[in-house]
């Protein structure tokens, strides 16, 4: 291994061969996210701390801007520990990797890694250092399921702090990282932008708001992981802070082509070549977030902790940051809006259909489509409902187990009679017919509403 020892070149080939999406959830992150969450930790301390490790693209980073530090790897997943091990010696570190569960604390086995000549050396060791870290970064598995303790049982992690709930560990990562900075340390997570505004975790954010913990926040672009196009945000935390710097990163984006390989299955898969477009952050763009944080409309604005209050802890920038005002659009009253939406939708369920599920695929209709219809349809009635806006839910067809159920209804159950066939097409036609005007009606009500969504004077 020669050249440019500042990219993990071990990650992509982790991620392809090892990576556990479905329980884990692991995505490894980013080099200009990396870069990031460095830039934005530096001190002048020496020890480098970096939980949920994977294989140590953060950490390298750290390394980038000073070698000689003592870096501190902490992992729970057994299959990249040996990646996290031989980067970390390629680059002779010193330092230590921990395998061990952060939020349970259960230790499996520890490491210890010397500087030497060119490489460091490597040894297991029962010697657990005792983190007090000065720069900690993290991307930590998110929105994953954990068990709380009760507040009798908790550790010096939770004590007097809101316990975050049983149902989301992403404020937990949290709280054990900022057990272990230092005075005079800085630390940086990154995560899903849920934990901007998400209600369960509203507790914890009014704690590391009114504590003076929270420096900044960037809520970042999409598309920028290689396995999920899930946007993610940035909190970095330090002492002292009267003021939350907050970052609108969604449309500062630069765009990244590379070659991807199909993943596992037949050799017609594995062998296919593409091309895939990511979301990548500019050095630029960089250097402006760790800077000075500036009233810039569409980008950034520094909030008092007195105004994050008023508005219940909400986190996304968005909530703060001047927009350009809107070209004023003129549009009909909701009401009548919604009144237009509703005929229709009456319409729609009026000539209801019930049908057995083998019947309708045999007639090739898209089951799991109209089902989600369904469901948006009863998510937006709530929404509505918050803006004192009556919606009709669609209720136009529904699907049976029951044999030969088609009301109108099919007695035979080998025999489908031409007369229903063709009253099923006029059917057809008439709901593709209607749903074209419903969209119509809907786009008129987006376009209506998007102006206060903007501004921040309502929120769905």
């Amino acid at each position: 291994m020669v050249g440019d020892l500042t990219v993990d070149w071990l990650q992509k080939i982790f991620q392809y061969y090892e990576a556990d999406r479905e329980q884990k959830k692991q995505d490894y992150t980013p080099q200009s996210l990396c870069k990031l969450c460095s830039e934005l930790t530096e001190t002048d301390g020496n020890v480098v701390y970096d939980i949920c490790a994977g294989s140590g693209a953060l950490t390298i980073q750290k390394w980038c801007k000073n070698p000689d530090k003592l870096f501190i790897c902490e992992e729970l997943d057994t299959n990249v520990i040996p990646y996290l091990l031989f980067n970390m010696a390629l680059r002779n570190m010193n330092g230590y990797v921990i395998n061990r569960n952060v939020l349970t604390l259960e230790l499996y086995k520890c490491y210890k890694l010397s500087s030497g000549e060119h490489f460091s050396t490597v040894r297991e060791t029962t010697e657990i250092p005792n983190i007090m870290a000065d720069e900690i970064v993290s991307n930590p598995p998110y929105n994953i399921k954990w068990e709380s303790p009760a507040p009798m049982f908790a550790d010096e992690r939770f004590q007097g702090k809101p316990m975050p709930p049983a149902s989301n560990a992403n404020y937990a990562f949290i709280l054990s990282a900022l057990s272990k900075m230092s005075d005079n340390g800085k630390c940086a997570f990154i995560l899903p932008c849920g934990v901007l505004n998400s209600k369960p975790d509203q507790k914890c954010r009014r704690y590391l708001v009114d504590s003076g913990l929270l420096e900044t926040v960037v809520e970042l672009p999409d598309n920028m992981f290689e396995c999920t196009s899930i946007a993610t945000c940035i909190y970095l935390f330090s002492q002292g802070n009267e003021v939350v710097k907050m970052y609108n990163c969604r449309e500062k984006a630069e765009q990244e082509e590379r070659e991807q390989r199909g993943q596992f299955g037949g050799k017609s898969h594995t062998n296919r070549v593409y091309k895939k477009t990511f979301n990548v952050l500019s050095d630029d763009l960089i250097k402006s977030l760790c800077g000075e944080c500036e009233d810039i409309e569409s980008f950034s604005i520094a909030v008092s902790k007195e105004v994050i209050a008023e508005s219940n802890y909400t986190l996304a920038p968005n909530r703060y940051i001047r927009f350009k005002e809107p070209e004023p659009h003129p549009h009909r009253e909701l009401k009548d809006i919604v009144e237009n939406i509703n005929y229709i939708t009456r319409m729609q369920n009026s000539c209801k259909l019930i049908v057995n599920e083998t019947i309708a695929k045999a007639l090739g209709l898209n089951i799991e489509q109209f089902k989600e219809s369904k469901e948006h349809s009863a998510e937006t009635v709530k929404q509505m409902k918050a803006l004192g806006l009556d919606f009709v839910s669609e209720d136009y067809i529904t699907f049976t187990k029951a044999k030969n159920e088609f009301t109108f209804k099919c007695n035979d159950k080998d025999i489908f009679p031409d007369i229903l066939r063709q009253f099923f097409t006029v059917w057809k036609n008439q709901i593709a017919l209607l749903n074209t005007m419903q969209n119509a009606y809907l786009t008129e009500l987006r376009d209506a509403l998007l102006p206060d969504l903007m501004s921040g004077k309502i929120e769905l």
